[in-house]
């Protein structure tokens, strides 16, 4: 392996159709890379087509991205089995924030400067030897500078989910499946 391997598949993925790219590990053994794409707020039961139609483009997307970049690990000698952004096996968002593509935000979603909450997450594992996208030194210093001040999403819930320090699931459900996604569309506004 070249020094420049990890530069090369991160190049690769946001050249391909990746909008995030990040490397963490999972049991800080396990190197893992963690892909992000681009996704809407506008809720499933409102535009049934539409968010249909969107998924299978990010799915596709996120497919042929993690197809170019395993035949590069592949290539290479390395391992790469990956989950898509359909994966039921896990959750991604904690890798998503270790491998430093956001930090969490107050309703759950991960959030990232940039680009907001409107994010999926797909992940490639693999045996190549990765640093974390985080060094060490910063990783408590990120971790605290998540969205502790905002607090836009907890303001806008029309369901007032967010009490009490907590998120109220059973508050939010029935204004989620009329298609509510505030906390969603606010979060996507940049903090001044």
């Amino acid at each position: 392996m070249y020094d420049g391997l990890p530069h090369y598949i991160k190049d690769q993925a946001l050249n391909e159709g990746a909008l995030l790219v990040g490397f963490t590990k999972i049991r800080r053994v396990e190197p893992v890379i963690i892909l992000g794409f681009p996704f809407t707020d506008t809720w499933f039961f409102k535009h049934p087509l539409k968010i249909s139609k969107l998924l299978g483009k990010t799915s596709t997307a996120s497919k042929h991205v993690q197809d170019v970049v395993a035949e590069i690990l592949k290539s290479e000698g390395y391992r790469a089995e990956y989950k898509t952004i359909w994966s039921l096996y896990g959750d991604f968002r904690p890798l998503a924030v270790s491998a430093g593509l956001g930090e969490w935000g107050r309703n759950g979603i991960i959030v990232n400067k940039e680009h907001g909450s409107g994010l999926l997450f797909a992940a490639i594992f693999t045996n190549i030897p990765l640093e974390v996208s985080i060094p060490k030194s910063r990783e408590k210093q990120y971790m605290q500078e998540h969205c502790t001040n905002c607090q836009q999403c907890i303001s806008s819930c029309p369901a007032n989910a967010f009490e009490d320090n907590r998120f109220h699931t059973y508050r939010c459900l029935p204004y989620a499946v009329k298609g509510c996604a505030e906390c969603l569309k606010i979060c996507k506004k940049k903090p001044s």
